[in-house]
């Protein structure tokens, strides 16, 4: 069964995904930030991630930063998920290491059929790819 870890710094949202992500028939675990994120990373893999992006004091992109930094995490699929529209300037600097991003608020249906979508494409990535180096962004 397919794990998905939910990261957002409103309880609610983290709920509304862990419900519908629970009805869909995912395993899920949760996070209220991006240090509580990168802890549970340390001891379990999720094989998505949905992470929001305006937390704090750790914002989206660090933690993603952050996640694509690790090697036992770099390969894990991460969906940018926000309620504002992501800019020229962050797509431009962030595009290569998300798989995707969503606005809030989204529809069971599309969350499924994105999540899944990213999956598929993780899979199809191969091991030999060059390692890509988040940590020069930062």
């Amino acid at each position: 069964m397919t794990t998905v870890l939910i990261v957002d710094d409103n309880p609610a949202v983290r709920q509304l995904f862990d419900i519908i992500l629970g009805v869909l028939k995912y395993n899920t675990l949760t996070a209220p930030g991006g240090e509580e994120c990168l802890n549970i990373l340390k001891t379990t893999i999720p094989d998505i991630i949905l992470l929001d992006i305006m937390m704090e004091p750790m914002d989206g992109w660090q933690t993603l930063m952050q996640i694509k930094a690790s090697p036992d995490t770099k390969m894990v699929p991460v969906i940018m998920v926000t309620g504002k529209a992501v800019t020229d300037d962050e797509r431009c600097k962030f595009s290569n290491y998300y798989a995707d991003y969503l606005m809030k608020p989204v529809s069971p249906k599309y969350l499924q059929e994105r999540i899944e979508l990213a999956l598929h494409a993780a899979a199809e990535i191969k091991p030999d790819q060059p390692d890509m180096q988040p940590h020069d962004l930062l």
